[in-house]
């Protein structure tokens, strides 16, 4: 089967404007979607990222794959990932490690604020993702260490 990267952009656009009306699809996809966010084309970007706004959650069995897009990607394609590895919730627990890497000091706000709010999602969290947390609290952009108190407060 094609994968939505071997298509050239027309065949991409309109693969991936079918999927942003079909979550249920857009699911089974969710690690080519979020491998279009990094595009080259703009509109690929903009209906890959449509595809996954939409999209509740991907398969709790791509978690894995979903999360080597933290750290091997692009900000857009890490964004994305950590998202919808919140979506899953406590079925992404197997990655926290990877989410919490997304707390270090290198990466994006906006990556280091999906890190935060994903890691409240998760459940329970290990004594050095706490800790991770923990200085994310105090940072002075007030939106992470908000999202960072919220992960903590809930476990």
């Amino acid at each position: 089967m094609t994968t939505l990267t071997q298509l050239n952009a027309s065949d991409r656009i309109a693969r991936l404007q079918a999927l942003a009306n079909d979550p249920d699809a857009a699911a089974k996809l969710a690690v080519e979607l979020i491998e279009c966010v990094a595009d080259s084309d703009e509109e690929v970007r903009n209906w890959a990222s449509e595809a996954l706004e939409n999209l509740e959650a991907p398969l709790a069995a791509d978690a894995p794959k979903i999360a080597k897009h933290i750290a091997n990607a692009a900000d857009d394609a890490a964004y994305w990932a950590l998202k919808l590895l919140g979506r899953l919730g406590e079925e992404a627990q197997s990655q926290e490690a990877s989410i919490a890497a997304a707390l270090k000091p290198g990466r994006s706000m906006n990556v280091q604020q999906n890190a935060a709010w994903a890691l409240g999602k998760i459940g329970s969290l290990a004594s050095e993702t706490r800790g991770l947390l923990e200085q994310a609290a105090s940072s002075a952009d007030a939106r992470l260490a908000q999202l960072a108190k919220q992960a903590l407060s809930g476990n």
